[in-house]
């Protein structure tokens, strides 16, 4: 239902506001009559708070609003008030209305887990279940303090892929625009008037120029093809299933894979030490921790995990029957914390280790990639001196002996 938010006087004469929902306005005046309330305003919250294009709520908006609730709960301050601190505070409007709402509920006696789980695009299951267990077991400042933790080591590593992937993807975008407009305006110009000259070209230059000639004619078409191009091979990364087939080929790739599996090890040590020193169950925490794999095959592998544990078994030897599941560096590292009776410590060592890895791996992979696309760049260059250059020379040649 929408909610309202009214002010009104009681019986003593004294100014009040509130937020209540309700049907409509009628509905909220009818209930401050019965009360013997005057009604003074009534604004409806429905437009201000709706849901249509306000986008999601980034990463480092949620380690901020975990750190300073974590921060305000140390202090005494209770839950419905911290938020409504951060909520005069925040800049993001989606942000602005989960914690309007959270508030709202709150007051009314609902936890905080169960306002969060309606935004499930925005909370994922690591964060809903530490909430939930910081409400069950008294501790929800140090679930805050530690998704916090989680949340910026999780920023930084995502940046440091994006940045490191940023230097390939300027060069091939400039590549893609350079040919563009090569084929789309220089090479039509050329063919117009090379191929009405009465001179030799070789075959493969004629073919570059009557494909040239093809584009100019067809000017509308060609730009038309190019777009449907693009559109097509985003809608291919859009659909789940082909997004996970060419996920997967590129998986089996040797410098990616190794990535992925330092990148999946390293979220699934840091998840599962942010779920145990949060005192979730282990078994609800390796559950959970399943979740943020990225490679399919590892991920049903992890699923299964739970499984081996209730049984008695020791997550070390679960994870050395999963054979090719977890590094065995790892593996062993898991097995001497279980028996020092420091697991969630060993583990969020591990995480830092394997992410401080994937940072190097990334620096490697980003310095064998720039001699490669300078290659390829050349290569490009190259061809095209060779089909288009070279012939002009023949054709000035030519023309000089008439």
């Amino acid at each position: 239902m929408p909610l309202f938010k009214f002010k009104a006087k009681d019986k003593r004469g004294k100014t009040v506001e509130d937020v209540v929902q309700a049907v409509n306005k009628k509905e909220v005046a009818s209930l401050l009559k019965a009360e013997s309330y005057k009604v003074l305003t009534i604004k409806s919250l429905e437009g201000k708070y709706k849901n249509i294009f306000l986008g999601g709520i980034s990463v480092s908006e949620k380690a901020a609003l975990c750190r300073f609730l974590a921060t305000m709960l140390r202090a005494g301050l209770p839950l419905p008030d911290a938020i409504d601190i951060i909520r005069q505070e925040t800049q993001s409007k989606k942000l602005e209305q989960v914690l309007f709402d959270a508030s709202f509920h709150i007051r009314k006696g609902e936890t905080l887990s169960s306002v969060f789980s309606k935004y499930k695009t925005d909370f994922d299951s690591v964060f809903l279940t530490m909430v939930k267990a910081g409400e069950e077991s008294g501790t929800l400042e140090k679930s805050f303090d530690y998704l916090a933790k989680q949340l910026l080591a999780v920023y930084e590593l995502s940046q440091k892929v994006k940045s490191s992937m940023m230097y390939p993807l300027v060069i091939l975008a400039a590549m893609i625009a350079n040919a563009s407009i090569m084929l789309g305006f220089v090479l039509p110009k050329m063919s117009e008037v090379f191929l009405s000259l009465n001179v030799e070209i070789p075959i493969a230059t004629q073919y570059v120029l009557m494909f040239g000639k093809m584009v100019g004619e067809n000017m509308a078409l060609s730009f038309g093809v190019f777009f449907l191009i693009i559109f097509i091979i985003i809608l291919l990364f859009l659909i789940r299933s082909t997004r996970t087939a060419i996920f997967s080929f590129f998986v089996k790739m040797p410098v990616v894979r190794k990535v992925m599996v330092q990148l999946d090890s390293a979220r699934f040590a840091r998840t599962l030490s942010t779920l145990l020193k949060s005192g979730v169950p282990i078994m609800v925490a390796l559950d959970v921790s399943a979740d943020v794999l990225k490679q399919p095959n590892l991920k049903s592998q992890a699923k299964k995990f739970s499984e081996g544990v209730s049984k008695g078994e020791s997550l070390s030897n679960v994870l050395t029957d999963k054979k090719g599941s977890f590094p065995v560096t790892m593996t062993q590292t898991i097995q001497a914390g279980e028996k020092t009776g420091s697991l969630e410590v060993v583990l969020e060592e591990l995480a830092s280790f394997y992410e401080m890895e994937v940072d190097y791996s990334l620096k490697r992979a980003t310095a064998l990639l720039e001699p490669l696309l300078m290659l390829i760049i050349g290569i490009a260059v190259g061809t095209m001196v060779i089909l288009l250059i070279t012939p002009i020379y023949s054709i000035v040649g030519g023309l000089e002996g008439f």
